[in-house]
């Protein structure tokens, strides 16, 4: 079963991890594997993105890079949609995997771009053409 932290508790892991400088996802992860607490996943659906999580926290944020914006949303989703068609039938994509083989093509965006212009999710599912969650 699942522990249920609170608002509260996952903007104190934050803190806790950052010693009041920016946090990166992968700092976060290193904090968490000796002091425990809820995953960079569980964060991001609670608050809808890192950031927003770690401004919430009251964190200082990267700011986001200029190679990210130089994508468009629709440039980015096709680059998804063109791993997605490399893909065996039946196979789903994951970030991990997008971002291997964002690594292998040339002029690809990586896969922390995407993420940091949309939830991997999304960015998945508008590339396969699926309808909204909402």
């Amino acid at each position: 079963m699942a522990t249920a932290f609170t608002d509260d508790d996952l903007l104190a892991a934050l803190r806790d991890a950052a010693g009041g400088s920016a946090l990166s996802t992968a700092a976060y992860e290193r904090h968490r594997e000796t002091a425990g607490g809820p995953s960079v996943a569980w964060i991001i659906r609670r608050f809808g993105s890192w950031r927003a999580a770690c401004t919430a926290a009251g964190l200082p944020t990267h700011a986001r890079s200029a190679r990210a914006a130089t994508w468009t949303d629709e440039q980015l989703v096709a680059h998804v949609a063109a791993y997605l068609a490399d893909l065996e039938p039946g196979v789903r994509g994951s970030f991990a995997g997008y971002s291997a083989w964002a690594t292998a093509q040339q002029g690809a965006p990586s896969g922390a771009t995407v993420r940091a212009r949309m939830p991997w999710a999304d960015a998945r599912r508008r590339a396969a053409g699926e309808p909204s969650g909402s």
